[in-house]
C-alpha cells in the first residue's frame, strides 16, 4: 500500500514538472517569435518609415571614374576650413580707353561686403589662375536654322582660349542636359565635341545650367559658364532662381551669347529669355554678348557674315577672360549663417570699372 502512495505521488510530480515545462515554452514563444521578425513583434518596435519617392532632378550623363577622396587628417580639415570661409571674387575690368594699362595691384581695388570694407588677402591675376570652363550650347530643334556656323563659332571659340593649364567641357541642353565632352584642355577633343551637336527635342536651360554649376564646384581656379542660347526655357524643372542660386553656391561667372533674332521686333524676340540672360551675367560679373546674327539658312553669304558676327562676340569674350583678376578675402563677418551678403568691388584709379559678382552665400555649420 506504501509503496502504491509513494508511485502514485512519483506520477504527480513527474505531471507537475511537464506542466511548468509545457508553460516556459509557452512564455518563451513570443519572444522568440518576437526575435525573428514573425508574429509576436515588439509593439514597442518603431516601425520602418516609408521613404517618399525623390523629387524630379534634372537628367544628366554622368562622367565615369571619378577619384575618390581619402579620409582628411584633422590638419587638412583645418586648411579646408580656413579656405572655406575665403570668398573670392572674379573682377573682370572694363576700360575707358583701350591703350589704358591692366597693370593693377591689390591696392587698387577696394572691397565691401554688405558695405563694410574688406581687407584683400589673395591677389592674382588670370594667367596666373587656371580656367575652368562649362559650354552650354542649346542644341534644341528651335536652333535648327543656325547651329552649323554656331558650332563652327564655338570650336574657334575653344581654339582662341583654351591654355594647356585650362579645362573645358561642353554640354548639349535640350529636353535632357548631355555632356558632350568632359573636363579636358585637349582643343582637338573638344572640336569634334561641337561637330557631334545635333538639333533635337526642346530647352532646358535653367536645368543645364544648374548642372554645370554642380559640375565646377569641385574645381580649382577661375569657374566659368558659357551659355549659347536665345535664353529660352521650356521643360526645366529647375527655375531661373534655383540655376542663379547654384552658380552663386559654385562661385562662377555666367557669361552669354544670345543667339535670338536680335533687331528683329519685339513680337518676334524671347524678351524673357534675354532678361534671364541678362539676370544670370549681371548678379554673377558676366555679361551678355549680342552678335546680330540672322535666322540662318538663307544662303551661304548670310550666314556667313552671321558667323563673322559670332566668332566678333567670342573673341570679346574670349579677351575678357584675359583681363581678370582674382580677389581672396576673409569677412569680417564671423557669423557661419548661410546668409546672402551683398559685395561691392571698386577700383580706385580714374578710368577703370570692375565687373564683379553681387553677392555671395555666407558658410553655414
Amino acid at each position: 500500500m506504501k509503496g502504491k502512495r509513494q508511485e502514485a505521488k512519483g506520477k504527480g510530480q513527474n505531471s507537475l514538472a511537464l506542466i511548468a515545462l509545457a508553460f516556459a515554452v509557452l512564455m518563451a514563444l513570443p519572444v522568440a517569435f518576437g526575435q525573428s521578425g514573425r508574429p509576436g513583434q515588439d509593439p514597442k518596435k518603431p516601425k520602418p518609415e516609408i521613404t517618399p519617392p525623390d523629387t524630379p532632378q534634372p537628367k544628366i550623363r554622368v562622367p565615369e571614374n571619378k577619384p575618390q577622396t581619402p579620409p582628411k587628417k584633422k590638419e587638412e580639415e583645418d586648411t579646408i576650413r580656413i579656405d572655406s570661409d575665403l570668398v573670392t571674387v572674379v573682377a573682370s575690368i572694363v576700360k575707358k580707353s583701350p591703350i589704358d594699362s591692366l597693370n593693377l595691384t591689390a591696392a587698387d581695388f577696394e572691397i565691401l561686403e554688405d558695405g563694410v570694407p574688406q581687407e584683400i588677402a589673395n591677389f592674382a591675376r588670370d594667367a596666373e589662375q587656371p580656367l575652368n570652363l562649362v559650354m552650354l550650347f542649346d542644341s534644341s530643334l528651335s536652333v535648327t536654322q543656325k547651329i552649323g556656323f554656331e558650332k563652327r563659332a564655338a570650336a574657334k571659340f575653344f581654339e582662341r582660349v583654351i591654355r594647356p593649364q585650362d579645362r573645358a567641357a561642353l554640354f548639349a541642353v535640350s529636353t535632357d542636359v548631355e555632356i558632350i565632352q568632359d573636363f579636358t584642355n585637349r582643343i582637338p577633343a573638344l572640336v569634334t565635341a561641337t561637330k557631334q551637336l545635333k538639333p533635337q527635342g526642346a530647352t532646358s536651360l535653367y536645368d543645364g545650367i544648374y548642372l554645370a554649376a554642380d559640375y565646377l564646384k569641385a574645381a580649382q581656379g577661375r569657374r566659368v559658364i558659357v551659355i549659347v542660347s536665345d535664353g529660352g526655357d521650356t521643360t526645366s524643372q529647375k527655375g531661373l532662381l534655383d540655376a542663379l542660386r547654384q552658380t552663386q553656391l559654385a562661385d562662377s561667372v555666367v557669361y552669354s551669347v544670345f543667339t535670338g533674332n536680335f533687331g528683329m521686333s519685339q513680337n518676334l524676340r524671347d524678351l524673357a529669355g534675354e532678361r534671364a540672360l541678362e539676370t544670370l551675367a549681371a548678379e554673377t560679373g558676366g555679361e551678355v554678348f549680342r552678335p546680330k546674327a540672322t535666322p540662318g539658312t538663307q544662303s551661304d553669304e548670310v550666314d556667313d557674315l552671321s558667323l563673322k558676327e559670332l566668332d566678333k562676340a567670342f573673341a570679346s569674350l574670349a579677351e575678357q577672360l584675359r583681363t581678370q583678376f582674382i580677389l581672396g578675402f576673409l569677412s569680417t563677418n564671423e557669423k557661419r549663417d548661410g546668409t546672402f551678403r551683398k559685395l561691392t568691388v571698386r577700383i580706385k584709379k580714374d578710368g577703370y570699372k570692375a565687373r564683379a559678382r553681387a553677392g555671395y552665400y555666407a558658410p553655414k555649420e
